[in-house]
């Protein structure tokens, strides 16, 4: 009798560690439409695009096919491949069950479902919603940079943003938060790899565009006002300026110009305020395409004027600093900043330094660095 107890305890002891052993595991399962007996892998992916296969099983004749991991996976990034088309999968650690579920051309769009993990449906969400232009730009920069998991937000930011180094102030602000929270992860580590990469390049294009350099005194703007008088950039020392080159004729900069009066408005309290130097107006090569003839020249550099406080009052610039010598391109300050195209921003911090260069993408997080 004695034996049997000590038997029976022994049996339940062992399902109960079997049981237990079970909590570790994942299942990762779904039907993918329009995808029978097809070779379906899965695989880890890091931030620096190098992927890792980590199983691959063959679909059933209806698409369906199902992965089982019984030590589970850590979190970072991972996806479901079928052929070119992939399914992304978000997982913080400790995931049981997820199940995907779509047709396959869909995947592309990520109009596919997911349940089992909330980061990785809030992933595929926030790409259908910026894909069907639900969520702007600018809109997505805030959710990535202040609202999402980093470790949503990473993928979002590679996926929308890529690897181009003028966006590595987002990506290093969303790098910082990635590390705070999740520091052993490897996606963690390639991607602070990825982000050193484009900070540094970012430098060397920067270096090579402009004229400024990052910690430099701004070079001080002299330029006439809206009503003739002039008006210096260094007289803003003490604020946070951003130094703006744009014009009424400039597309992208009229584009930009909401977010700019936004983010004037939210901060102008805290000593932000906004240089505006117009390119308007003629440089010398228009001039002689008109043969130099003063009436026509001044009656084109009216009309110009007219545009560029047009331009003021229509997308509500509202803060004082607007400044053109109606040069165009031969606007001196041009030459100092070395700017050759527009928009191009500089923030100048409070002793008239450098601050950020052209943080057209960025400018919310770089102001805050300052605040």
């Amino acid at each position: 009798m004695k034996n049997l107890s000590h038997f029976i305890l022994f049996s339940l002891l062992i399902i109960f560690l079997s049981a237990c052993g079970s909590d570790k595991g994942l299942t990762v399962q779904g039907t993918i439409e329009d995808a029978p007996n097809m070779n379906i892998f899965f695989d880890k992916t890091g931030a620096d695009r190098t992927t890792q296969s980590l199983e691959s099983v063959e679909s059933g004749t209806d698409g369906s096919f199902k992965f089982r991991f019984p030590d589970g996976l850590e979190g970072g990034t991972y996806r479901v491949r079928v052929g070119a088309r992939t399914a992304e999968i978000i997982l913080l650690g400790g995931e049981k069950s997820i199940s995907i579920n779509g047709k396959l051309e869909d995947l592309k769009t990520y109009n596919y479902d997911v349940t089992g993990s909330e980061t990785s449906e809030q992933f595929s969400k926030i790409l259908q919603q910026y894909n069907n232009k639900e969520i702007n730009i600018l809109q997505l920069q805030t959710m990535i940079t202040n609202d999402l998991d980093p470790l949503v937000a990473m993928p979002l930011a590679i996926k929308v943003f890529q690897d181009s180094p003028q966006y590595a102030s987002l990506h290093r602000l969303i790098c910082t938060r990635l590390s705070d929270k999740y520091p052993d992860l490897d996606c963690t580590q390639t991607y602070e790899a990825l982000v050193q990469q484009l900070e540094a390049q970012n430098k060397r294009n920067s270096r090579n565009k402009y004229n400024v350099e990052l910690g430099q005194m701004a070079p001080d703007i002299d330029l006439p006002g809206l009503n003739g008088k002039n008006r210096k950039l260094s007289d803003l020392k003490g604020q946070i300026v951003l130094l703006d080159f744009w014009a009424s004729w400039c597309g992208p900069c009229r584009k930009a110009n909401p977010h700019v009066v936004s983010i004037y408005e939210k901060y102008k309290d805290q000593g932000f305020t906004v240089y505006s130097v117009s390119l308007d107006g003629l440089d010398n090569r228009t001039k002689g395409r008109l043969n130099n003839d003063k009436k026509q020249i001044d009656a084109k550099l009216a009309d110009s004027k007219k545009r560029w406080l047009a331009a003021i009052e229509k997308d509500k610039l509202v803060w004082d600093h607007h400044v053109s010598s109606l040069e165009k391109w031969d606007t001196p300050a041009t030459k100092d900043y070395g700017v050759r195209s527009i928009p191009s921003t500089f923030l100048v911090d409070r002793d008239g330094k450098i601050a950020a260069l052209n943080p057209r993408n960025t400018l919310e997080q770089e102001l805050l660095k300052i605040l």
